[in-house]
């Protein structure tokens, strides 16, 4: 769907301010949404997977692990596929939260009255310099037959400036779709340093808040984060969706046992097929994927 005939339907959490920010800039930032209940819950079953991950000496399905892992000071960089994990580790109350919660109902404000889940993640940004996120768009790892996939991310503690959020800049969803892949044509799961000198990032904003803040990043827009300069782990879970009628035209990165679920209306009947175009990714089904984090650091 476009702005313009999601419009036509008044947002149920979301204000329409808020809504209209997001469409106006590619990303919003909003607190309060998410009720402390499961905000307590997410929290639980997170450290329940960081206990968890002091057996795991490597990454596997699940977890992404970092470079200084290890059972007595565990370094979890990802959980993957959230909704849909092995059994030693999977609870049904992420996939809950993705599908009854207000997360879903945020996501038919932004996406039309008809939304299909495609995928999810709980990201950790620890202390340190070894987990910058460099300028990238999410749409050329996934790309959609059109561009209304959004990812609403939730903060589990507070995130301030100094915690390392994800920086946004407004407007890059109206702009080009840069190339994720360096000069041999490898996938860095980046924008190369060139394309980012054509960009204006001095009106870069942080995307900071308390525990619970709910953030929206349009899947064209230019985000990134810093280092964390605490001393303390920032953990976002990040739940991919998308409008009813985008359909995936190439494997997705992190497939989950729900992608293509509808989780509010119906299913389409026809595809909305945008004629901007997009840059073809691997073929994940065949390469497989790691991680932003690998990509980035060219560990692929």
């Amino acid at each position: 769907m476009t702005p313009d005939a999601i419009r036509m339907h008044a947002p149920k959490i979301l204000t329409p301010a808020q809504r209209e920010a997001y469409f106006e800039t590619g990303f919003l930032c909003a607190e309060g949404l998410i009720p402390d209940a499961w905000l307590r819950r997410l929290n639980g079953l997170s450290e329940a997977f960081i206990e968890a991950s002091r057996s795991v000496t490597a990454s596997n399905e699940a977890f992404d692990i970092g470079p200084r892992h290890s059972s007595d000071t565990p370094h979890v960089r990802r959980l993957r596929a959230l909704v849909d994990r092995h059994p030693d580790f999977w609870h049904p109350d992420f996939w809950r939260f993705a599908s009854e919660s207000p997360l879903a109902e945020i996501a038919a404000d932004l996406v039309g009255p008809d939304v299909k889940f495609h995928s999810s993640k709980l990201n950790y940004k620890w202390p340190g310099t070894g987990e910058i996120v460099q300028w990238h768009q999410d749409i050329p790892a996934w790309p959609h037959t059109n561009y209304s996939p959004v990812t609403l991310g939730v903060y589990l503690t507070d995130c301030p400036a100094e915690q390392g959020p994800l920086t946004c800049l407004p407007g890059t969803q109206r702009g080009p779709i840069f190339v994720h892949r360096d000069d041999a044509g490898a996938w860095t799961g980046s924008v190369r340093a060139a394309d980012m000198a054509t960009v204006d990032q001095s009106r870069a904003a942080d995307l900071v808040g308390r525990a619970g803040t709910v953030i929206a990043i349009g899947c064209r827009t230019l985000h990134a984060s810093r280092a964390n300069l605490t001393d303390r782990v920032r953990p976002v879970a990040l739940f991919v969706y998308s409008s009813a009628d985008a359909f995936a035209w190439m494997p997705a990165p992190t497939p989950t046992s729900h992608t293509g679920d509808i989780v509010r209306g119906s299913a389409a009947t026809v595809a909305h097929l945008d004629p901007f175009p997009c840059p073809v990714p691997p073929d994940w089904s065949k390469l497989g994927y790691g991680s932003i984090f690998v990509a980035q650091k060219a560990e692929m």
